[in-house]
């Protein structure tokens, strides 16, 4: 334990000198005053020392404020849910409200939510907090893998003890002093031991370079809120976690072999090399946007009409070659376009997610939650009028037209450009980029479904959940697949960007016409949800023959015209 509290305080000590130096430096540079102020501070390690636990004592209070109004945060969303969704709580102030065992549930779900989300950025391997320890690590010539685990560890125990007397409070208010202390402490032990033993794993760092990219990083910060927004949702209301003295002894027991876990372990040099990497990323970002703080207006004009994103590139140069490099390219410094169109979409759709969450808080204030109650049956029947939807939202026509417009038109000029290995090798490049963008508006969709299931469904069937999700993804697959295969067979395009290919106009028309009118193909079925499967199948292998397709007669098909 010596050990720990040494590193810390010496961390601390060294990280608080480099502040205090800097400021001292820039008030030597003020004018008048700056010349008559003394640098024999630098030199006066006590004098520091003496501020250094002046300024920890002060801040002391504010800590245990800040950590007192998020736990008082999660127990005003439980109280106001259990105000909302009680049948008895018509008056707000009713002291039922307060004493529920529900709200006390509900909060302690609440805030472990809080806590998990506190460790994404470790498995990110972002963070500034995570580059200075490895920096002082580098600097110092300390081990990587033993600096991070002392650090997190010695503050996590700090901010426990910041949280002890708010968590006391509110465990003494619902007689639950032992919960309440110990279960956010064993489970945050238990979260931070889990993201190290996952971040230590040699796969996880080709998670982290995957998450890398600009608009898989949205995706996945998207895909975090929504999903943890929907597990907080039912985790409270639709199924309350009641934390028992039991449940609290089996973390705490997770949470110790977790410990000697850890222990056993050392971080990849990989997993080392990224934090620098990603924190180069960030630096390197945030001094470009300063310099384009004084751009003039021309510049700035010229930038909106390219609707060209500025990136660093090099990253792209050294993961990639050839075919694959350019596509890359290209596709980054459109980035923007496609951003941008995916964000009112995915506006769209969350504000029908809004409107679908405030119609059932409705009928729940009025007593109606019973007028609209959905089986599977009735879930199924709503899945293939997903079709026209989907059309309309995904991106797959602008993806294919700046592709052709911006990159084919002029490489296709090219023998190389037609030979077969670079056709192939592209096509499933830019079907995996097309697959990615589209997939947000995918999650966002189903996330609606999922969420009337939620609000709304009874006796829902556990396989219907299996085949919303191979149904999504089907869907996806297919809209990405389908604008690109006809491109690359017949490839429609004049020399000005004009389709001029009837039968490429042709087959679109009969494939919106199935779009828009599908679910009048389901009665030829006895079931809906037989229909709904088999459709699935039905893309999956149209998928399948249309690669065997493209492999074939792409190389026939693709040039100009």
């Amino acid at each position: 334990m010596r050990d720990y509290l040494n590193f810390y305080m010496n961390y601390v000590q060294i990280q608080s000198t480099v502040l205090l130096n800097s400021l001292w430096f820039w008030l030597r540079r003020l004018p008048l005053i700056g010349k008559k102020i003394s640098p024999k501070f630098y030199q006066m390690i006590d004098l520091k020392t003496a501020l250094l636990i002046l300024l920890k004592w002060l801040y002391l209070p504010i800590t245990i404020i800040k950590k007192g109004l998020l736990i008082f945060l999660a127990w005003l969303i439980a109280f106001l849910a259990h105000y909302i969704v009680s049948p008895g709580g018509n008056q707000l102030l009713n002291p039922s409200n307060f004493t529920a065992p529900e709200v006390f549930n509900w909060t302690i779900t609440i805030f472990l939510f809080f806590c998990l989300f506190e460790r994404l950025n470790f498995l990110d391997a972002s963070g500034k907090t995570l580059f200075n320890l490895v920096d002082f690590a580098k600097i110092y010539q300390l081990s990587y893998s033993e600096t991070l685990k002392k650090y997190y560890r010695i503050n996590l125990v700090i901010s426990s003890l910041a949280y002890l007397v708010p968590l006391f409070l509110f465990g003494w208010f619902y007689h639950q002093i032992l919960i309440a202390i110990i279960l956010p402490f064993a489970c945050r032990l238990l979260f931070l031991n889990i993201s190290m033993i996952i971040a230590a794993q040699a796969f996880w760092l080709k998670v982290i370079d995957w998450l890398h990219g600009e608009i898989v990083r949205w995706i996945y910060g998207f895909s975090i809120l929504i999903i943890g927004g929907f597990a907080v949702i039912y985790f409270t209301i639709f199924q309350t976690i009641v934390w028992t003295n039991l449940v609290t002894l089996t973390i705490a027991l997770l949470a110790v072999f977790s410990y000697f876990w850890v222990n056993r372990i050392a971080f990849k040099q990989g997993f080392i090399q990224r934090i620098f990497i990603k924190q180069a990323y960030r630096d390197e970002a945030y001094a470009k946007a300063k310099t384009n703080q004084g751009s003039t207006g021309i510049l700035a004009a010229q930038r909106a009409s390219q609707k060209i994103e500025a990136t660093d590139e090099s990253a792209l140069f050294n993961r990639y070659s050839g075919i694959q490099l350019l596509n890359h390219l290209l596709f980054k410094r459109y980035q923007k376009v496609f951003s941008k169109k995916l964000l009112w979409r995915l506006g769209f759709l969350i504000g029908l997610l809004l409107i679908i969450i405030g119609f059932y808080f409705y009928l729940t204030m009025t007593n109606s939650q019973n007028m609209l109650i959905m089986d599977s049956n009735q879930v199924a029947k709503a899945l293939p009028s997903l079709f026209p939807i989907v059309y309309i939202l995904n991106l797959s026509k602008e993806i294919v037209a700046i592709y052709y417009l911006k990159c084919d038109k002029a490489m296709l000029n090219y023998p190389f450009y037609r030979t077969k290995s670079a056709i192939l090798g592209s096509f499933l490049d830019r079907l995996k980029q097309s697959f990615i963008v589209n997939t947000p508006i995918i999650i966002g969709i189903f996330l609606n479904i999922f969420a009337i299931i939620l609000l709304f469904g009874e006796n829902i069937s556990p396989a219907i959940y299996g085949l919303i999700i191979f149904y999504g993804i089907a869907m996806n697959l297919l809209f990405s697949f389908h604008e690109l295969f006809l491109y690359y067979i017949l490839q429609p395009f004049d020399r000005e960007g004009k389709a001029k290919n009837p039968a490429f106009q042709f087959i679109n028309w009969i494939f919106y016409f199935f779009c828009i009118y599908n679910y009048n193909v389901e009665g030829f079925f006895n079931s809906t949800i037989l229909y709904v499967l088999i459709i699935s199948i039905v893309i999956v292998l149209y998928v399948g023959l249309g690669l065997m397709m493209v492999r074939l007669k792409a190389p026939k098909t693709f040039r100009l015209k």
